[in-house]
């Protein structure tokens, strides 16, 4: 069963208020539930952009996007932005290169805060964000500050916070690309666990040939499209 169905995505960037430049150009793709696809390609490919927008993070400028969750169908024209975010913030986790923990806050706080944003009570997020950062190895690292961790230690808070609504699909925009030989491999070990655990669907997109390994499906994207 399809999870999304993106069909004839077109989106641009407006570099000058006269010259707009193409980052995908009709662009068609349907991610399955509990796939893993691999988006590979040079860097300016359009990867990261497709992402945001499979994952309600941006907005094409043309083209139709649905999504299936929980059995219930979304589509992109037919969302406000404020029904989009509540739809994203239910249903997407996402993981990026650099992990955006807020420095104010624990690490626990960092992953309680999607749950808390939903609505969801202090102490349902409370456990739910303990039971995961028990699942990435840190439940005695919950009481520091994300200056207080490593960079691998960082990025494992970054995943269970991604986790902690109960998404149905991960967005991974280069997951281990900030990381070094030792610790992308402990990420990649989590991402397998947590998948068949919870029979998730990733899209991820990646440099790396191990992370792309994992993958059932890889696309590979060149100049806004894909190629062989």
């Amino acid at each position: 069963m399809a999870l999304l169905r993106a069909s004839n995505i077109v989106k641009s960037y407006s570099l000058q208020s006269h010259n707009d430049t193409p980052v995908l150009r009709n662009i068609s793709v349907e991610i399955h539930k509990g796939e893993f696809v691999a988006l590979v390609g040079p860097s300016g490919a359009g990867k990261s952009t497709l992402l945001h927008i499979l994952g309600l993070l941006d907005e094409p400028d043309s083209g139709d996007i649905a999504w299936n969750f929980s059995e219930k169908e979304y589509k992109y024209k037919q969302l406000s932005s404020e029904q989009a975010a509540v739809v994203r913030n239910k249903n997407v986790g996402f993981i990026f290169q650099f992990h955006h923990l807020l420095p104010e806050f624990t690490a626990l706080e960092n992953v309680m805060m999607p749950a808390l944003i939903a609505g969801v009570p202090f102490g349902q997020s409370s456990s739910q964000a303990k039971e995961l950062m028990n699942k990435v190895g840190l439940s005695h690292r919950s009481n520091h500050k994300p200056s207080e961790l490593s960079g691998g230690e960082q990025q494992r808070i970054a995943i269970a916070r991604a986790l902690v609504n109960s998404p149905q699909l991960v967005i991974a925009d280069e997951p281990t690309g900030n990381l070094d030989t030792a610790n992308a491999e402990a990420i990649l070990t989590i991402i397998q666990d947590i998948r068949r655990e919870f029979s998730l669907t990733f899209v991820v997109a990646t440099h790396s040939i191990e992370v792309a390994g994992l993958a059932e499906r890889i696309l590979s994207m060149r100049d806004g499209v894909f190629v062989e």
